[in-house]
């Protein structure tokens, strides 16, 4: 079970997946060894059930959450489930509370996503950009791949001599919707606090010094839920294990208008 946040790459990392094992050796006649399949277009699942054909060894279902809309059990149900195949269920915040607690979660193995690694965020953000365009990508995008993206885009489609302030009312225009659906996923008292607490302070903390603070025995769970929907970058750093809000853009954006929305 793969699950993240809103354009978080589930869908980049299933086609490259798709990509990488039907290219494994196979030669052109050979029956692909995987399949894509969107569940968020109407009538996907009744192409593949209506062709007859033999699944695939692997099968992977993107936007597994449009399952739980109606008769969740009828069209959960109606997925084939067969030793031969191995289903890759992807999806967001719903769907994994939901497949977390249904009767075939022993089943799944959970590979939840996370914000890039430093290096990893400055690897992506930075052909095509000057080392200052990149450095002002990096402090106002933290790691997070979409948010870093959205900014290398609009830097170079505004040249070497891009006027920073003009890139910042952009983004903050073309991210907002973006950073709504981020927190709308949030629907815990405990994890909302923690964002607050994080997004306050803005810089790399303890996790157990943050529970300290919010007087909560542990806060395990809502920094979980909180770094697989790619809000906090949880890593292991020298000085230990630390959670840091590192996306300025979001923070700037939740202390304007996030965080009046009610849970």
């Amino acid at each position: 079970m793969l699950y993240g946040g809103p354009r978080l790459g589930k869908t980049s990392l299933l086609l490259h997946l798709q990509w990488f094992l039907n290219q494994s050796g196979k030669s052109p006649t050979d029956r692909p060894a995987a399949r894509y399949l969107d569940l968020a277009h109407v009538g996907s699942l009744e192409q593949l059930l209506g062709t007859g054909e033999e699944l695939p060894p692997v099968l992977m279902l993107d936007n597994c959450g449009h399952l739980l809309r109606g008769d969740r059990e009828r069209n959960i149900a109606r997925i084939p489930r067969q030793t031969s195949t191995a289903v890759v269920w992807a999806g967001g915040r719903a769907w994994r509370d939901f497949a977390r607690g249904d009767t075939f979660s022993a089943d799944l193995h959970p590979i939840p996503l996370a914000v890039l690694l430093n290096g990893e965020a400055r690897l992506l953000v930075s052909p095509g950009l000057s080392e200052a365009q990149a450095r002002f990508a990096l402090s106002y995008g933290g790691t997070h791949p979409y948010v870093l993206k959205a900014l290398r885009a609009l830097l170079i489609a505004d040249g070497p001599q891009a006027d920073m302030q003009k890139i910042i009312l952009l983004a903050k225009d073309r991210l907002a919707g973006f950073f709504r659906d981020c927190l709308q996923a949030v629907t815990d008292r405990t994890e909302r606090d923690l964002l607050d607490y994080l997004i306050a302070r803005a810089k790399p903390l303890n996790p157990r010094d943050v529970a300290q603070a919010l007087e909560l025995p542990t806060i395990k769970a809502a920094s979980d839920v909180l770094a697989f929907l790619g809000l906090i970058s949880r890593w292991n750093l020298a000085e230990g294990a630390m959670l840091h809000a590192n996306c300025r853009f979001f923070n700037e954006w939740y202390l304007t208008h996030g965080s009046h929305l009610h849970l």
